[in-house]
């Protein structure tokens, strides 16, 4: 949508703010119960898994009547999570929850993305909308539920540049049920939650929510308001909750009292063979059921794409109501590119973040500015840029990364080069060597990378520009000026502008 813009303040060379079918299985979860331990949960209709574990093994059962997962170019397996509130009511069929998930089999590894539910998309055929609305505006225009979860997932697939293999549609309704069959799960709330206004089941009136901090054992109903709570909380939050929620599920669901309980069992199964709704076939089912026991919480990634600029994953901002019929909506900043580059780094380079460096920036050029705007926005990808500044030399042509060289216990060199490079040198072109100049080995202290960006970044189509400078005026419109807390390395920015400051919590996933 074309609307009148309005930079922020005038730029001198380029300055910076100071501050990321057939096979079809019809099984109809709330929300974003976990791909993983839903489809465990399955087996047990099919195979028995009781049995299964006591007597012949599910390895063995699994590689007698598994069928091989659909994968992508780099051996992942993709999958589009949806959860709808369910019933009859007003906004049943709003996708309130929209998670991309990713299996990485060989590190045993899963990546999730919770995609925010005002994104704003354009849609010739159905009509722009929030993407929450975009499944039921193509169920009602395709008169079917699973062309309508296609043309999601298409959607999703836009938003994010990743292949999608696998969908399932989650029921509020069944979310309860589902709980209660596990005899509740056990979640640590790191804030009290209080929410006046959560709306009271089969009527139009509130009635008020309040958890407070502190381990909890949840049932069905309070889980339910827990995840959906967002008055007094952002949808951000809430994205976090329902992530927290998808291990904790997860691992309830695989303790081996769940396991061998009769009764369990069959709850498990009747709360969820009516609310969910899949395109998994019971062999791949049986397969991923095969790797749920394999990972742990700190296999399991979670990230959120939101509207904090000075934040991982914050890469969208809501504009004004007024070019949007009123509606409040998030817009990517820059286009699509940085979410793509995002959605990359996260489904396609998961061993990143197990990595998790430090970094350090330097500009090599006479450009004002140009590390720390690189480091706005590698901030926003997750990246630790701990310090950044000029180099001595302002005519640097080729931007290097420095790494120090590692060995073994014999002393012989080893290969050492951080698995981050190769992401970053996708983005921002450079060679990397261990040989390090000797100004720079006082800085190898602190980081794990130093980067030296030179003009071959600086003056090519690769450099980062930060989208966030050219942001329709009323944004930023009673808004704080942040300031950027390093201060020995700083760069000489000669002009600043003010970045939007939206809270987001980053919620500790017990």
């Amino acid at each position: 949508m074309n609307f009148k813009r309005k930079k922020i303040s005038k730029r001198l060379n380029k300055p910076v703010p100071e501050t990321c079918a057939e096979g079809k299985t019809k099984l109809r979860i709330s929300f974003s119960i976990p791909i993983i331990a839903a489809v465990f949960i399955i087996i047990a209709l099919f195979v028995g898994i009781g049995k299964a574990v006591s007597d012949i093994g599910v390895t063995i059962l699994l590689k007698a009547a598994g069928e091989e997962l659909q994968q992508d170019a780099y051996g992942h397996t993709n999958f589009m999570v949806l959860g709808t509130g369910g019933g009859d009511h007003d906004g049943a069929d709003l996708t309130d929850t929209i998670i991309v998930a990713s299996l990485d089999p060989e590190n045993n590894l899963v990546s999730m993305l919770s995609i925010p539910r005002d994104l704003y998309v354009e849609d010739a055929k159905i009509g722009d909308s929030r993407i929450n609305e975009t499944y039921w505006r193509a169920k009602m225009y395709y008169e079917s539920s699973e062309k309508g979860i296609d043309h999601m997932k298409t959607k999703v697939e836009g938003i994010t540049g990743i292949p999608i293999h696998y969908w399932v549609k989650i029921d509020f309704n069944g979310f309860t049920d589902l709980i209660d069959a596990l005899g509740g799960i056990d979640i640590y709330v790191d804030e009290a939650i209080y929410d006046p206004y959560y709306p009271k089941d089969g009527t139009i009136e509130f009635e008020p929510f309040y958890i407070s901090e502190g381990l909890h054992h949840l049932d069905g109903a309070t889980a339910l308001k827990y995840a959906r709570s967002r008055k007094t909380t952002s949808d951000f939050d809430r994205a976090e909750r329902q992530q927290q929620l998808i291990y904790a599920i997860k691992e309830k669901a695989l303790k081996t009292e769940t396991v061998l309980s009769t009764e369990k069992v069959k709850g498990l199964l009747n709360a969820l063979k009516s609310n969910i709704e899949t395109n998994i076939s019971v062999k791949e089912i049986l397969s991923l059921g095969g790797m749920a026991d394999k990972f742990s919480e700190e296999d399991i990634m979670h990230r959120l794409i939101h509207d904090d600029p000075g934040l991982c994953g914050g890469l969208v901002y809501p504009p004004a109501r007024e070019y949007y019929n009123g509606m409040f909506v998030l817009i990517p900043a820059g286009g699509e590119k940085f979410i793509h580059l995002y959605a990359n780094l996260n489904f396609n380079h998961p061993l990143i973040a197990k990595e998790s460096p430090t970094i350090h920036l330097l500009n090599g050029t006479a450009q004002i500015g140009v590390a720390a705007e690189t480091k706005q926005i590698l901030r926003r990808f997750c990246f630790d840029i701990n310090r950044f500044g000029n180099a001595d030399d302002q005519n640097i042509e080729e931007t290097t990364y420095y790494y120090e060289q590692k060995y073994d216990e014999n002393g012989d060199p080893i290969e050492g080069k951080p698995v981050t490079l190769d992401f970053l040198q996708q983005i921002i072109p450079g060679k990397a060597t261990t040989e390090i100049p000797a100004e720079y080995k006082q800085f190898m202290v602190e980081a794990d990378i130093l980067v030296e960006l030179g003009e071959d970044y600086v003056y090519s189509n690769k450099y980062l520009e930060d989208a966030f400078y050219d942001l329709p005026l009323p944004l930023f419109q009673a808004q704080s000026l942040e300031e950027d807390e390093d201060t020995e390395t700083s760069e000489s920015i000669e002009e600043t502008s003010p970045v939007p400051t939206t809270n987001t919590n980053a919620t500790t996933i017990e």
